[in-house]
């Protein structure tokens, strides 16, 4: 069992994994990692977790880079659509990784009323379009030879990081996207579009771009973006 230390008050946050951490320590890993990258580029960062069916939750963070970015793991909250700071859960999911069985993992104290609107829906996205995730890369390295002459979020070009990168035409009534440098940015600093070093995973390599009426969703293999559609009703918080 793991029992992390100030689970317990009402206005604390926990997760109950629902699969023993040593059969999830990737997506564990692989979540601390990404918390780690988004506090570099945002101290005060945060994170949103919200439950996905009976037995999982997606971990949403704050970037600022005008997206959010979500992981998945097999846990539930105690809370439902509960936010925290981001600044211990590299620490606190880097160690639930490292225990055996399943337990709880406090994620510190609840702060909702700093994240205002609500979360991108499970549902209801209608696919626009699937690329190659290498094209995603070569955008992004391109974007990190110039990063030497400019400077921006994540050390970045500014010129680039509102600049369409992308631009895909789905079936009728899926319309336009596009894909800024911003959110290519943080596909490529925070890991998402990381070529697979598995060969059985190269075959899933794409990016799926699907929009609803408010949010543009990108899928990864290693994690999902979401994008607040122009025009539309949602909102994400502004770095500090």
């Amino acid at each position: 069992m793991l029992n992390l230390p100030g689970s317990g008050p009402a206005d604390e946050l926990s997760l109950t994994l629902t699969r023993p951490a040593e059969a999830q320590a990737s997506a564990l890993r692989r979540t601390a990692a990404v918390a780690t990258r988004v506090l570099r580029m945002d101290t005060g960062a945060m994170a949103r977790v919200v439950r996905v069916g009976d037995d999982m939750a997606d971990i949403i963070f704050s970037t600022p880079l005008g997206c959010i970015v979500a992981e998945r793991i097999h846990a539930v909250p105690s809370v439902d659509d509960a936010v925290v700071l981001a600044e211990p859960l590299p620490r606190l999911l880097a160690s639930a990784a490292d225990a055996p069985g399943t337990g709880t993992v406090s994620l510190g104290g609840v702060v909702s009323l700093l994240w205002t609107g609500t979360a991108p829906p499970a549902g209801g996205y209608t696919l626009v379009d699937t690329v190659p995730a290498g094209d995603v890369r070569t955008l992004f390295t391109d974007m990190q030879r110039e990063a030497d002459e400019h400077s921006g979020p994540a050390g970045l070009p500014p010129s680039l990081l509102d600049q369409p990168l992308l631009r895909l035409t789905g079936p009728a009534g899926a319309g336009t996207v596009e894909i800024t440098g911003r959110v290519v940015a943080a596909l490529g600093a925070l890991g998402l579009v990381v070529e697979p070093k598995r060969e059985d995973l190269r075959v899933h390599d794409l990016i799926r771009v699907s929009t609803t009426g408010s949010w543009i969703r990108i899928d990864a293999l290693f994690g999902t973006a979401y994008v607040p559609r122009p025009g539309g009703l949602a909102r994400i918080p502004s770095p500090n």
